[in-house]
């Protein structure tokens, strides 16, 4: 395999203090823990479970896969769900958490997706947000780190499906 230059752009102490903040800042905004946490597939999987553990108010936690992209580069502008939530959504407070919006597309299409089940409310939890590339809107109401351009891996972001196991957010040269 050849060797990919890798530039550490967030350090897993920086990552791990800024994701404490954000579960704190949740837990004081539901302190009843009527709460549900959507983590988006893959990329979500470990930002979800490091938040979760600094969370002060009990949660449930479901996951989902969608994908706006199928096999290409370019998105496809149509939602496809791969694997739905299982757990009921109304009246709780919901949080969709995902790794990184870029377009907005795929969790811009979801939120609308979700809405219909009649939350009590809808938030939405993102580790990176990328607001240069974004297409369509997407309020972030928890947001980890904020950035302009660069394709970001580690910390559950990937590139072909490697670099997830990164402790650090790195950016690809």
């Amino acid at each position: 395999m050849t060797q990919v230059k890798k530039r550490i752009l967030f350090d897993a102490e920086t990552i791990g203090a800024r994701v404490k903040e954000l579960a704190t800042e949740i837990s004081t905004n539901h302190p009843d823990g009527n709460l549900l946490l959507i983590g988006l597939l893959k990329g979500s999987f470990v930002f979800l479970a490091d938040l979760v553990r600094h969370l002060t108010v009990p949660c449930e936690i479901d996951f989902a896969r969608v994908a706006s992209y199928g096999t290409g580069t370019v998105s496809s502008g149509t939602l496809e769900i791969i694997m739905d939530v299982q757990t009921p959504i109304r009246g709780k407070d919901v949080i969709l958490v995902d790794d990184i919006v870029d377009t907005g597309l795929t969790l811009s299409e979801y939120r609308k997706r979700i809405e219909q089940e009649d939350p009590r409310c809808l938030e939405v939890a993102a580790l990176v947000d990328k607001a240069a590339r974004r297409d369509k809107h997407v309020n972030l109401d928890y947001c980890g780190f904020q950035i302009d351009e660069g394709f970001l891996v580690g910390y559950g972001l990937d590139c072909n499906e490697q670099f997830r196991h990164l402790d650090s957010i790195c950016v690809l040269e």
